[in-house]
């Protein structure tokens, strides 16, 4: 049986479901859980320095700490976005939100750094099967002409929620001993009501968007067969059936992996995908590091001596003021290229990676809080433009089938590659510059070792990810026609399929 909605009319629901009333619902649904997503992850960052100093661990650990979150994150990305690709992605959404809720407020109840650190590998399951098929339902909403400003405004949830979620992880910890379990706790609860919300919602058709787009712009008259959807890279088998002799868990897991590899190689072969992940991998090292290390660094006697609250809110105020402009002038400015240009997103993205790196550098430098401030909201302006744009073309180059798996796979390098093990990187040189070993992170004057670590690292991370952005765009054109191609061959097979049958 079908796990998707099928429409009866297409060409008549064309004229008002995108964007329509449904599409807008779906959306607002999305982005609060988008900001719920972000709030319970950096509700940590905020408040790392003073749990830190409670459950007695050093910088490295704290890099651990992130890396524990972002590894087990990358590992179940790719098998649980396999599995949005087959079945009803709002479902995937739910459960996904109920899980990293229940893991968010397990956090408060942690005594030490180990109980700490599986907390944050819970997190990370949870938190992993959510973006692919979320991104996979949101494209199915909205068509391609305008996915670019669509997938810019929903990430600009994330900005809220790390804003909200440093900024009451700073605060909240910093009232007294232990305080920061409240903030866990809190953060916790308003997940289970979205989670109902999701599993509420209508699970459009897959590519329902981009057909109905080219129904009205070709002016049909006719309309489409109703076409029942199936999984296209495999069939379905249930628990305990027999298929060539053979039954149980472990075929079907055998049969699932092995789809799972084609999957990957099929979407490896599309020169635009392997471009943005080999972008991402750098951006995330960057975006990685400097989310776990802000509030800490602010907080250093050596740097500007931040307390915990302040240090949360000034970071999130930064990364949401300067990260939504930058957001959605990156969707809204690379869906006009777009027209021009068919590898303005990949484009867009590169060159904001290239032109933040003299700014990074300046407020890494700097000794004064005006300059840092000015010279880091340039640069968080900058590093948000791919937001949107990197999002939309992931979506572009692939076809509708295969969309939460191209989410997933991306995540799952670039994260691996990239974040997975960074903060620990950095925490672990940060420390090596410490003549005592540690004890300035004690006493609280870790900035510079901090701020040199972050210009090893992150400049030539930041470099190099322009330059793969600004090279790589000119494949987009040839694989959005392919994407299309395959698309079109798909649906025509259905149909035929469905006229066969009615014969």
């Amino acid at each position: 049986m079908s796990e998707v909605a099928q429409p009866t009319n297409p060409g008549r629901q064309a004229s008002h479901s995108n964007p329509s009333t449904r599409a807008r619902s779906v959306f607002w649904v999305m982005f609060s859980i988008s900001l719920l997503n972000y709030l319970d992850r950096y509700v940590f960052n905020g408040g790392v320095n003073v749990i830190a100093k409670e459950l007695h661990f050093d910088l490295s650990q704290t890099g651990l700490l992130s890396s524990a979150f972002l590894v087990v994150y990358t590992i179940f990305a790719l098998p649980v976005g396999y599995w949005a690709d087959k079945v009803k992605r709002k479902n995937v959404v739910a459960w996904c939100i109920a899980l990293w809720s229940v893991a968010t407020a397990l956090t408060a109840f942690a005594t030490n750094f180990t109980t700490l650190f599986l907390a944050r590998m819970l997190l990370g399951i949870g938190e992993a099967g959510y973006f692919p098929a979320g991104t996979a339902l949101l494209s199915d909403y909205y068509s391609r002409s305008k996915r670019s400003r669509v997938m810019s405004t929903w990430g600009t949830a994330q900005l809220f929620g790390i804003l909200i979620g440093m900024g009451a992880g700073g605060a909240v910890a910093g009232l007294y001993i232990g305080s920061w379990r409240l903030a866990f706790i809190f953060t916790g609860i308003p997940g289970l009501i979205l989670a109902y919300l999701a599993w509420r919602m209508h699970e459009p058709r897959r590519n329902q968007a981009d057909e109905e787009e080219l129904a009205l712009e070709a002016q049909r008259v006719e309309v489409l067969p109703e076409i029942q959807q199936t999984s296209q890279s495999a069939v379905p088998v249930e628990v305990g059936s027999t298929q060539e002799g053979q039954t149980g868990w472990t075929r079907i897991l055998r049969l699932a992996m092995k789809d799972v590899l084609v999957c990957s190689r099929t979407l490896l072969r599309i020169k635009t995908l392997s471009v943005l992940i080999a972008m991402q991998i750098f951006a995330f090292f960057v975006l990685g590091v400097n989310t776990t290390f802000l509030s800490i660094y602010l907080q250093q006697k050596d740097t500007f001596g931040f307390t915990s609250g302040l240090a949360g809110i000034y970071s999130g105020g930064i990364i949401v003021l300067a990260g939504i402009v930058g957001t959605l002038v990156g969707g809204y400015a690379s869906d006009m290229l777009n027209r021009r240009h068919a590898g303005a997103r990949v484009l867009v993205c590169g060159i904001g990676f290239l032109l933040s790196v003299p700014a990074y550098a300046v407020a890494l430098l700097a000794n004064n809080l005006v300059l840092f401030t000015i010279f880091f909201i340039l640069t968080a302006f900058l590093l948000t433009i791919y937001t949107g744009p990197s999002t939309a073309a992931t979506q572009d180059v692939v076809p509708s089938r295969l969309r939460s798996s191209a989410i997933a796979l991306s995540l799952l390098i670039a994260h691996m590659l990239g974040d997975a093990f960074a903060p620990t990187l950095v925490g672990v040189m940060a420390t090596s510059f410490d003549p005592t070993g540690g004890e300035h992170f004690r006493l609280g004057m870790a900035g510079h070792d901090l701020a040199t670590s972050l210009l090893y690292t992150c400049l030539p991370a930041l470099f190099i990810a322009g330059l793969i952005g600004v090279s790589g765009a000119r494949w987009m054109a040839e694989d959005i026609r392919e994407a299309q191609r395959v698309d079109a061959q798909e649906l025509t097979e259905q149909a035929n399929s469905v006229v066969g049958m009615a014969q």
